[in-house]
């Protein structure tokens, strides 16, 4: 009868952590997109007129939505398989309740807790290392290109190279040298941390990132390519739709340099950087910056805050409580 009381009395409590999570969420969700001063008449009078003409890329560009995040749900099941093995749909699940509970936290944190709490087994909080390893894999993609493109609007666009560009130049190149470093010793690195009185408490929820070998993370650096090649095509497509119709390779260039500043820069709530981006680099090539700012903003609405909906459905699948 006890054991049954404290069942039930976890049960309660972890219905009313998950409800008010999804009200949070909800909440935040409508005062984004209530207070969104682009989401006006123009705007949507400016999505008709490109529907009208390009109606399939816009439905190309939603139907890859569900790939974007499959790649991810992939990525994430491939990396947890070595303290749990999860179907393709329970990754998926932990996947898109990730982007609602980050939605609400600032630099995605609640992705973690999301992904974790979708977990069963008893040791899921060393899960936080392969979350950590996702996301990583993610941004050194994002870096990576998104480099080349910042060197491409230094010496090409804005065609000088004063003290600062060179700054930021060097800045990019040892990031991608640092990252290529961290993946290539990643076992040592933690080693590292582990003998370190400090970090002691922190290590064990990292070790998962020991047990993966080079190939291994090559092969998520490679789902992680796939996804970002998904969302420059969504970006392109949609760009173009709002009438940004320049030469594909600029598109491509842009699209990585936005990428690029997204995520190098800490934002909440996702407000802002894209579209300052978006204009600070194709403003250079067209007029139409009204038309870039919207095209940045359907891209926010389809690929982030659609999914963060869905996701409000997936809260209460997420256990709050080992079972």
């Amino acid at each position: 009868m006890e054991s049954f009381c404290k069942k039930l009395k976890k049960k309660n409590i972890s219905f009313w952590i998950k409800s008010l999570i999804f009200l949070l969420a909800a909440f935040l969700l409508y005062y984004v997109l209530k207070k969104n001063d682009r989401l006006d008449e123009v705007y949507f009078a400016e999505l008709a007129k490109g529907w009208k003409q390009y109606s399939w890329w816009l439905i190309l560009a939603v139907l890859l939505v569900p790939v974007n995040w499959s790649f991810e749900a992939w990525k994430w099941q491939y990396l947890i398989r070595k303290i749990e093995k999860i179907r393709f749909a329970h990754a998926l699940e932990g996947v898109i309740a990730g982007v609602t509970m980050g939605f609400i936290t600032p630099h995605s944190i609640g992705d973690y807790v999301a992904r974790i709490l979708t977990l069963t087994n008893e040791e899921r909080a060393k899960g936080i290392g392969a979350v950590f390893v996702s996301r990583i894999s993610q941004f050194y993609i994002t870096l990576y290109f998104g480099s080349a493109m910042v060197a491409f609007y230094i010496y090409r666009v804005l065609q000088q190279g004063n003290p600062n560009d060179v700054l930021v130049l060097w800045f990019v190149v040892l990031s991608n040298i640092s990252f290529i470093l961290i993946f290539i010793y990643h076992a040592s690195i933690l080693r590292f941390f582990e003998s370190k009185k400090i970090f002691r408490k922190l290590v064990p929820y990292f070790e998962i990132i020991k047990t993966y070998s080079f190939r291994e993370l090559n092969f998520v650096l490679l789902l992680s390519l796939a996804r970002y090649l998904v969302f420059c095509f969504q970006f392109m497509l949609i760009l173009f739709c709002f009438g940004i119709q320049l030469p594909w390779w600029l598109l491509l260039a842009g699209v990585a340099f936005i990428f690029f500043v997204k995520s190098v820069i800490p934002t909440f709530l996702d407000l802002g950087v894209r579209e300052t981006a978006a204009v600070v680099f194709f403003g250079v090539f067209s007029e139409n910056h009204q038309n870039i700012v919207f095209a940045s903003l359907t891209l926010w609405l389809i690929n982030l805050v659609l999914p963060a909906v869905v996701g409000l459905l997936l809260v209460y699948k997420i256990r709050i409580f080992r079972r």
